[in-house]
């Protein structure tokens, strides 16, 4: 039997304390920064009553992870059928509605999901409120801290304590300067489905869109476009509309939204 404790991958790192008004604090920010991209509705994102809502009560979660979902802000769809999108294949889990059924792989009640994959290249981003962190568990093994073969000898059930693990309020605040220096982008999807939105980074690993974020000037956005398909035969009228709504979406989004970069329009 292979067993794994993510602490002791963890062990030449320390990380601050729990604070649910940081971890709080850190989603507002970030959720903030996300509706302000051109396919969210601000209304959206609520925002929890002084007192925390009242009907958040997931069970086989301790007294901690509740207090913090009582207190957090959520993104919550319109339609009872929309999933929202906060990253490639990544959808933010709104509690209010007291479903529990995110977790695939059972947490300790101390940890719980802030988001969840919708396939198997999305991020379920879970919030360990003992430690003060969040674990980036990807199904395809991205930003594993074990060897591969190690990883691969674990039980599906353990394999999310192998991944990287990152002080809660530290690497949402990372996210959140992607989307405020464009270096990220969500636009709407016209057929809303499998999520309402399409997401697109100007580039292809952390290492560069780090640099991204420190850079003054944006560099121009680059697209994988499907235009290369506009004479083929076999394209249907749908396709092709499809196809046409998503150029216009991305001259929006390399020259709008980077026009509103530089003079904060």
């Amino acid at each position: 039997m292979h067993t794994i404790s993510y602490r002791l991958l963890n062990t030449a790192v320390y990380f601050e304390m729990y604070s649910r008004d940081r971890t709080t604090g850190a989603v507002l920010r970030f959720y903030q920064e996300v509706i302000r991209h051109p396919y969210l509705n601000c209304n959206v994102l609520i925002v929890p009553p002084p007192n925390g809502w009242n009907s958040i009560n997931i069970q086989r979660k301790n007294q901690t992870v509740l207090d913090l979902l009582r207190h957090l802000p959520y993104l919550r769809p319109e339609k009872q059928y929309e999933r929202l999108l906060v990253h490639w294949e990544t959808i933010p889990i709104c509690y209010c509605d007291n479903k529990n059924d995110w977790e695939i792989y059972p947490l300790p009640a101390y940890c719980v999901y802030l988001t969840h994959s919708l396939d198997r290249e999305g991020t379920s981003l879970i919030l360990d409120t003992n430690e003060g962190t969040i674990i980036e568990f990807s199904h395809i093994g991205s930003h594993i801290t074990v060897p591969y073969e190690e990883y691969e000898a674990l039980p599906d059930a353990d394999k999310w304590k192998a991944h990287r693990t990152s002080p809660i309020a530290e690497f949402l605040d990372s996210w959140t300067r992607r989307y405020e220096k464009l270096v990220w982008m969500i636009v709407p999807n016209p057929i809303s489905q499998p999520t309402t939105g399409r997401f697109y980074s100007r580039a292809e690993t952390s290492a560069e869109e780090e640099e991204l974020v420190r850079q003054e000037k944006l560099t121009p956005w680059h697209f994988q476009d499907d235009i290369s398909h506009h004479g083929d035969e076999n394209e249907s009228e749908l396709d092709r509309e499809q196809r046409r709504t998503r150029v216009r979406e991305r001259k929006h989004v390399a020259v709008g939204w980077t026009a509103r970069t530089h003079y904060g329009g």
